[in-house]
Order: structure tokens, then C-alpha cells, then sequence
């Protein structure tokens, strides 16, 4: 199971990473064709439609992950998704349209953004959770590099006729739609014939996914209500530097955990649905060894070269706050990581879903108390730190749960010992090399932390690394 859960993530980090390096570029061009005002704008915009998301949309996403494999026919499964899909867009719509009488926090054109980039992003991500689901990565990738190509470049298109933030979301908004299109055109079709949408199958989805709104609202919460906080303490303009900074940090890290689950959480339920809860478990730890083996030495490095990240990665009007930021975020990310994919994929796999909802209850409110405790002493580094510390308290308050479960948590010990080794050789082999913020230092720095990094953890799986080559060696002779 190990083979194959490397094998399918490399080629998730093939069909993703590209999409990811795109996404750092674009923050690299959007930190110096934007304000921090601007990007502040954009960013609460992007905070609204990632928690309209995280209420209406996304159980339904995590339930066709879940279910994709029940005994119905195929037409029946798309049209109950699609007719689901259609219903949420409506009470969006419905809640979007009392929002705008009752309220004029957002402008009304900034307001018919958010409700496009929710759309959009659900619409992109429930089409992405059914290439995973069906075990697809090649044609996950192509998906995800049309969206990064597509968003991308129509955003520099629109900022650079003068259109701003606005120019920004409407380019992404089109990334979005054009890149599933033709999967639109493929499996979904324009029509929704009532005939073929299965009561049942919706009353499952509600089951299964339902109880997890709650979850995914709080974890929200804790992701994006900061940026909605700084603003009415600090300003759009600080919200503008505290966003870029964690889309920058996040990313780094997170992405590269996120390829990880992406072919381990499929991985788990073939298990678990084949085999049995001893299996699935062992699955799991090794998906959980692989996201840290990921996770830590990234961190790591983030911390080490955050001044030459800063000074390459952002425009100037970001880099001195980014550089103070970067360390509390690069370890939000770790523990945000570790909590979705490493702790709360066994509350996915036994269907307890409802158990979630405390601890993420808890690390919410600590989140938002904690922030506007925190903002007038220590400013935007008090937000990042309130972050952390919910994700902390989340992490310890599931591990309590699981435990009281009577389900013994499959944590990798022996391989996180062997991976805090590799990263504090890392850590030392870089150290001589920093203080430049050039590309060529910064290269520098990355490869000898690769290296060193590379060669103590494959010191340490030497024998996995022997039996991963003989096996290459034995498909390519057959």
C-alpha cells in the first residue's frame, strides 16, 4: 500500500505542483500590480465566498467523495449531484439578495463577486472531488493546470486595463467556469430531468454530509475570519498585507499536503471497504508519515529563507510584514495540514462526523476571541498567533476524542523521529548560506536543503527505496 500511495501521490504532485507554482506566481505579479488596499478588497471577497462555500457547498462535495461508489447508475448519481447543485445555488442566491437589502458592509457589485467565486470554486471542486473519487490523477492535473493557466492570465489581463481587484476576481471567476467545462459538456449536460433524481440518494448525501457543514463553517472561521477582523481593526490595507503573506506561506506548505491526500484518502476507503479497520489504519499512518515527511521540512525551510521568499515572491509594500509573518503561518499551515488530513480522515472513515463538530466549536471561538484579544498588543504577528493556537487546541481536543473512541490514533512516532532528524540536518546545512536575497542565493539555500534533507531520510528508508526500484525494474521487464 505504500508503493501505491507514493506512486499516486507523485502524480498528483506532477498534475498539481504545476498548478501550484503558477499560484506563486501569481501572488509574485498580483503583490506588485495591487495596493495592499486592493488586495485587502480582494481578500475579503474571497473570505465571503470561501464561507458560503464551507455552508452550502461543500458537504455535498465531501459526500459525492464519500458515496461515489454506491450501487446506482451513473446517470442517476450526476443528475441527483447536479439537481443538488442547482437547489444550493438557489438559496445562495435567496441569502445573497437578503444581504444586500439588510446590509451594505460589501457593495453590491463586490457582493455579486462573492456569489460568482462561489459558484465557480464549488462547482470547480466538486468536479475535482469526482476525478479523485475515480482515481484519476492525470485528468485531475489537466483540470487544475487550465484553471491556474486560465485564472492567472485573464487576472493580469484585467488588473493590467485598469480593473483592479475587480479585474483579479473576474479572472479567476473565468478559470474556474472554462476550466470544467468541457467536463460539463462531457457528464453533466444542460438538462435536469426530475425523473432521474434519487430521493434516497439525496437523503444520503444529507446523512453523510450535513452533520459536516458545522465543521467546515468553523473551520472557515478559523481560516478566514482573522482577515475579516484585521479589517475592521486595522484596515482593508493591512488585510491586504496579512493575505497575501498567508496565501504565500499556506500555499507552500498546505499544497504539498494536499497532493498528499489527494491520492491518500481514496486510498484509505479502498482499504477500509476491501479489507477492514485494521488496514484502513495502517493505511492511515502511512498517509499520515508521508504528510509530515512532507509537511516539517518545508516548515522548516519557510523559517529558515523567509527573507529571500519575501523579497523574491512579493513587491515591496508587502516584504517587511511578510518576513515577521511567515514563521506563525508556515506552522498554522503544518497544523491545519496535519488536523484535516492526518486526524479528521478517521471521523470520514467511520462515518462519525457529528464527533468533529466540538473540537472545531472550541479552536473557532478561541480563534476570534484570541485575534481581537491579541491585534492591539502585538498587531498582525497576534492574529497569526491566534491561528495557531486554535489550530493547536483543535488538533488536541480531536486526539481526546478519538482516544475516548477507544480508537487508538495510527501516528507514525518512530518515522516523525526519523523526520525531525532529516530536518534538523537540513536546518544546519542551510544556515551557512543565508543572509542573501538574490535568486541565485535562494536557489542555493533550496538545494541544499533538498539535498541534505533528501539524503538522511532516504538514509533512513533505504530498504522501502531497494524494494520501490526492484519493482520498477520487474513492470518494466514485464
Amino acid at each position: 500500500m505504500k508503493y501505491v500511495l507514493t506512486r499516486h501521490a507523485f502524480a498528483y504532485l506532477l498534475s498539481h505542483g504545476v498548478p501550484a507554482i503558477i499560484g506563486f506566481l501569481g501572488i509574485a505579479i498580483y503583490s506588485r500590480l495591487l495596493s495592499p488596499e486592493e488586495y485587502g478588497r480582494y481578500a475579503l471577497v474571497f473570505a465571503v465566498a470561501a464561507m458560503v462555500n464551507a455552508v452550502l457547498f461543500e458537504w455535498l462535495k465531501v459526500s459525492v467523495l464519500r458515496l461515489s461508489k454506491i450501487d446506482v447508475p451513473k446517470d442517476v448519481f450526476y443528475m441527483t449531484v447536479k439537481a443538488s447543485f442547482v437547489g444550493l445555488m438557489i438559496v445562495s442566491l435567496a441569502l445573497a439578495t437578503v444581504f444586500f437589502l439588510v446590509s451594505n458592509w460589501l457593495p453590491w457589485p463586490l457582493l455579486l463577486l462573492a456569489l460568482f467565486l462561489t459558484w465557480g470554486q464549488s462547482w470547480y471542486q466538486l468536479n475535482l472531488s469526482l476525478l479523485r473519487a475515480e482515481l484519476n490523477p492525470l485528468r485531475y492535473g489537466r483540470v487544475a493546470f487550465a484553471r491556474a493557466v486560465l485564472g492567472l492570465a485573464l487576472a493580469v489581463l484585467f488588473i493590467a486595463a485598469g480593473f483592479a481587484e475587480i479585474g483579479l476576481l473576474v479572472g479567476l471567476i473565468f478559470g474556474l467556469v472554462f476550466s470544467v467545462a468541457p467536463l460539463f459538456i462531457k457528464r453533466w449536460g444542460l438538462k435536469l430531468n426530475r425523473s432521474k433524481i434519487s430521493k434516497p440518494l439525496l437523503k444520503q448525501f444529507a446523512s453523510y454530509g450535513l452533520p459536516l457543514t458545522i465543521t467546515m463553517l468553523l473551520g472557515m472561521v478559523i481560516h478566514q475570519s482573522d482577515r475579516i477582523i484585521i479589517s475592521s481593526m486595522m484596515g482593508v490595507e493591512s488585510t491586504g498585507t496579512y493575505a497575501i503573506t498567508y496565501d504565500l506561506t499556506e500555499q507552500s506548505i498546505f499544497t504539498l499536503m494536499l497532493i498528499v491526500n489527494l491520492a491518500a484518502f481514496p486510498l484509505a476507503v479502498k482499504a477500509l471497504e476491501e479489507h477492514g479497520e485494521t488496514t484502513a489504519h495502517k493505511q492511515v499512518k502511512a498517509n499520515t508519515g508521508m504528510l509530515l515527511a512532507i509537511g516539517v521540512p518545508v516548515l522548516v525551510g519557510l523559517i529558515l529563507t523567509r527573507e529571500s521568499v519575501a523579497y523574491l515572491f512579493l513587491g515591496e509594500a508587502f516584504r517587511d510584514t511578510a518576513v515577521a509573518l511567515i514563521p506563525y503561518i508556515a506552522v498554522g499551515a503544518l497544523l491545519k495540514g496535519f488536523k484535516l488530513y492526518g486526524i479528521d480522515i478517521l471521523f470520514h472513515l467511520t462515518k462519525q462526523t457529528k464527533l468533529q463538530i466540538v473540537p472545531v466549536v472550541v479552536a473557532a471561538v478561541a480563534n476570534v476571541v484570541l485575534t481581537i484579544a491579541l491585534i492591539p498588543k502585538y498587531g498582525l504577528e497576534g492574529a497569526a498567533m491566534a491561528t495557531v493556537i486554535a489550530y493547536a487546541l483543535s488538533i488536541a481536543l480531536s486526539w481526546f476524542i478519538i482516544h475516548k473512541q477507544r480508537t487508538k490514533l495510527p501516528f507514525p512516532y518512530k518515522e516523525f523521529v526519523k523526520i525531525l532528524c532529516a530536518a534538523a540536518v537540513m536546518a544546519i546545512s542551510i544556515w551557512p548560506f543565508l543572509g542573501g536575497s538574490g535568486i541565485i542565493s535562494f536557489l542555493i539555500q533550496v538545494l541544499v536543503g533538498i539535498s541534505s534533507y533528501g539524503l538522511v531520510y532516504g538514509f533512513f528508508h533505504y530498504e522501502q527505496l531497494f524494494t520501490l526500484l526492484k519493482r520498477r525494474r520487474k513492470e518494466r521487464e514485464m
